[in-house]
């Protein structure tokens, strides 16, 4: 993923139907915005991965190289289900390992009822029990 995905990937994120948010939610929560984003990943802070399908960009993941965060994992609502997400998850995954973070982490929702708790355990992340606002902090442990 370059800078010149991040206009892209911002309107694969605001595409979300669950856990959505707005692009002012982004700048005034989070502090993401589109300059944010292409200046994390041109200065190596962040790395990211794109799915495309016919050219297009139909989902992105990032993670943050100091802390092993996993930051996001996006896809169009009409491309779910066909194994982006997971996909675009184990490239990030598996750069925070190469890079020294043996315990990738994320933040998610807890509510059982959205889907992404389903989709992040179906790989492997488990609960903490700890909480971050209003996320849970999952880990993906190194297999035994």
């Amino acid at each position: 993923m370059t800078a010149d995905d991040v206009p892209a990937a911002f309107a694969v994120r605001l595409s979300t139907v669950e856990n959505a948010v707005t692009r002012a939610d982004l700048a005034e929560t989070y502090g993401v915005t589109e300059p944010a984003m292409a200046n994390a990943l041109a200065s190596g802070a962040v790395a990211g991965w794109v799915a495309e399908v016919g050219g297009a960009v139909v989902g992105f993941a990032m993670g943050s190289r100091a802390h092993g965060e996993v930051l996001v994992v996006a896809v169009r609502p009409e491309h779910e289900g066909h194994g982006h997400g997971g996909r675009l998850l184990a490239a990030v995954v598996d750069w925070l390992r190469a890079i020294g973070h043996e315990c990738p982490w994320l933040k998610a929702n807890p509510d059982p009822d959205i889907r992404a708790t389903g989709f992040y355990r179906r790989f492997g992340w488990r609960r903490t029990g700890r909480i971050a606002g209003e996320d849970e902090i999952l880990v993906l442990p190194l297999r035994e």
